[in-house]
């Protein structure tokens, strides 16, 4: 049987599994350690990974009594977890088994996969499933992440100093070697441009995470989108650039990665435009995002430079938890919660009763 609901001063701590312990699953794992969290399952799939103790994959000082486990069924199934932390891999479709398996053991879910920060757009059957099953078990699914913040909440709120708008222009970029290999696959990084061009026409490229970004952001102001238009550019190694993600040198003409950009329009007018690049970073580059609100006053501009991405997606995921928790059943964006909000105590110490 599951654990009850956490009530006010109760001092049970949220328990978590951490499903995915690649590098984002190793950072939250010490995350959720120090907001007072109870580990109580670590999923993978790595050879090198599964066996080990949680505390060793995350390179932490000391083991935790949670060891790597390839049964999400079995781990669920004996954990009585109250959320489980994903971050596997991108893409609704490609997630779907590990989120219903978590589900179906009524089980929560926060998770870094892109797709899911606002779903209703690009996969809404998908998304429209796990939602139904998520509210037959009573419990609730939610991407978060960067977008949380820097993509949603802080050009929501530019945007809240403006009379009239006609256009919000988003700009960021991000490193690829941050994120391990899957994630520089992902981007093709290392790829020649024949390959990617080749790629791309066989295959067409989905709109990564800037169009979901932009739906949250159109779906949180109540416009009506009309209309969306992707594309994607390679971004070419001027010199031999390494890549700690791939452990080999990138050569001059291949790949560091790539430009995603959407544009979606509404039916009120104003229109929205997000630029994305992700590559592997040469000597002096960091992370930006800058945001752009044109319309009267005749600019408002906000930016962050050196934004520790990583980490902030970890942090925002983290944070939210107990948002997630206490969230009705179903499948939630942003759009359906509070803003963010720093957690500074323990995350029960957020949690009404249930």
């Amino acid at each position: 049987m599951r654990p009850g609901p956490i009530e006010p001063g109760s001092g049970r701590p949220v328990r978590a599994v951490v499903y995915g312990v690649g590098a984002m699953g190793s950072v939250m794992t010490r995350l959720l350690l120090d907001k007072g969290a109870t580990l109580v399952g670590a999923i993978g799939h790595s050879p090198e990974k599964v066996g080990r103790d949680l505390g060793e994959v995350a390179g932490l000082d000391g083991k935790l009594g949670v060891t790597v486990e390839d049964d999400p069924a079995a781990v669920l199934a004996r954990s009585d977890a109250d959320i489980a932390v994903v971050a596997v891999s991108s893409y609704l479709e490609t997630m779907f088994d590990h989120f219903q398996i978590c589900l179906e053991h009524r089980t929560n879910v926060i998770t870094i996969e892109e797709e899911s920060f606002f779903p209703w757009s690009t996969a809404p059957s998908l998304a429209q499933r796990l939602d139904d099953l998520a509210k037959c078990h009573g419990v609730t699914i939610m991407g978060s992440g960067a977008q949380d913040v820097f993509w949603m909440t802080l050009p929501a709120v530019l945007m809240g100093a403006a009379h009239r708008i006609i256009s919000v222009h988003g700009r960021a970029t991000w490193n690829v070697d941050d994120y391990g290999p899957e994630v520089a696959e992902h981007v093709h990084a290392g790829s020649t441009l024949p390959e990617f061009e080749s790629h791309v026409a066989q295959h067409g490229w989905p709109s990564f995470v800037v169009r979901n970004t932009l739906d949250a952001l159109v779906a949180d102001t109540g416009l009506t989108p009309t209309g969306a238009d992707t594309a994607v550019r390679p971004v070419l190694a001027a010199a031999d650039t390494p890549s700690s993600s791939l452990g080999r040198v990138i050569e001059a003409g291949s790949l560091l990665g790539v430009i995603d950009t959407a544009t979606v329009t509404s039916q009120e007018g104003p229109w929205f435009t997000f630029e994305q690049t992700g590559c592997v970073y040469g000597p002096g580059q960091s992370d930006v995002n800058e945001w752009i609100v044109r319309g009267e006053p005749e600019e408002l501009r906000l930016r962050n430079d050196r934004v520790p991405t990583r980490l902030a997606t970890c942090t925002q995921v983290v944070n939210r938890i107990p948002d997630v928790i206490a969230a009705r059943p179903g499948f939630v964006t942003v759009a359906d919660l509070p803003r963010p909000r720093y957690r500074h105590l323990s995350l029960h110490s957020y949690l009404g009763c249930g």
